[in-house]
């Protein structure tokens, strides 16, 4: 029973690790002058628009 409380913790704790990993990601991405901004400004100056 003790192996299996273990290997739950183990689980629980890298759940944990990669869903804080994912907020720090999501956050770098959405903020202000972020990379979504920037990809977004990079795809404008690649391609021209036609108006």
């Amino acid at each position: 029973m003790s192996k299996l409380f273990s290997i739950l913790l183990c689980l629980v704790f890298t759940l944990g690790i990669l869903v804080a990993s994912m907020a720090e990601i999501n956050k770098a991405v959405m903020k202000e002058g972020g990379l979504r901004e920037k990809s977004v400004s990079w795809i404008d100056k690649a391609i021209p628009s036609t108006n």
